[in-house]
């Protein structure tokens, strides 16, 4: 049985402040004193709701995790990354235990093109009532050429992609030291920002929790999207040539020690 489609607040919507693109509107995120409804806070690192639930039947929250609009997740310290990772990690594994919600979102967005609004670095966790991503995202979407693998995590460019060209997905256990998860994932960041993204500098990346018992974290360069995904719910990926170009390139970005 498919999901049905989310229902989206248009209206709402368009009250929301975006500064993406433009530097003159006043970030909501870098005032603090006018924050509300904070849910729990690590330093400098703040979880509350998002004042404009556009989807209904969620809850959706926000992880602001800078003080500043400066900065970008590949860009932090390693130990500051690590800390991000592993409050937002521990947040969305806290709402994935409440009763009323049938699945969890926890998810970035960074650039004009990845569908967010506000530019200050930060993440989301949305609890969904009615929905299941599980039915439609399975461990198969993770699946592909082999671009690293070490004790902690194993890293794959999908050859069967939610929507496509270029996915990449860090397989690790629930359990796996955070700090390496967050390295791999800078460094897969990274990777992404100086090539696939190098225009847009755009890109989302996705946690899920799936039936093999791993965790996942899969990001997604973010460009216009594919006509035949559009249309057809076609994704497509690269042939065997390109992704051997790209285990060539992206290998000494898992040799870096930060």
């Amino acid at each position: 049985m498919m999901n049905k489609p989310l229902r989206f607040n248009i209206a709402l919507g368009r009250t929301k402040p975006v500064n993406i693109r433009n530097e003159e509107v006043r970030c909501p995120f870098c005032d603090r004193s006018k924050l509300t409804d904070i849910l729990d806070t690590s330093g400098h690192i703040i979880w509350l709701m998002n004042k404009y639930p556009v989807l209904d039947k969620t809850w959706p929250t926000v992880i602001i995790e800078t003080e500043t609009d400066e900065g970008e997740f590949s860009t932090l310290p390693a130990d500051e990354a690590a800390r991000i990772l592993q409050f937002g990690l521990d947040k969305w594994r806290e709402t994935r235990e409440r009763k009323e919600f049938k699945s969890v979102l926890f998810f970035k967005n960074h650039g004009y093109m990845s569908g967010g609004s506000i530019r200050h670095p930060h993440s989301q966790i949305i609890g969904l009532e009615d929905y299941d991503y599980h039915e439609d995202i399975t461990a198969q979407n993770m699946e592909g050429w082999l671009l690293h693998e070490d004790q902690d995590v194993r890293i794959t460019l999908s050859t069967q992609p939610i929507i496509g060209f270029f996915e990449y997905n860090i397989r690790f256990k629930p359990d796996a030291p955070v700090r390496s998860v967050a390295l791999r994932l800078q460094q897969v960041l990274r990777y992404v920002l100086r090539s696939i993204a190098n225009y847009s500098q755009s890109y989302n990346y996705f946690v899920y929790n799936l039936e093999d018992g791993y965790d996942y974290i899969k990001v997604v360069a973010r460009y216009v999207t594919t006509p035949l995904y559009v249309g057809y719910k076609i994704p497509q990926t690269c042939d065997e040539e390109r992704a051997a170009k790209i285990i060539q390139d992206i290998a000494p970005y898992f040799h870096a020690s930060k």
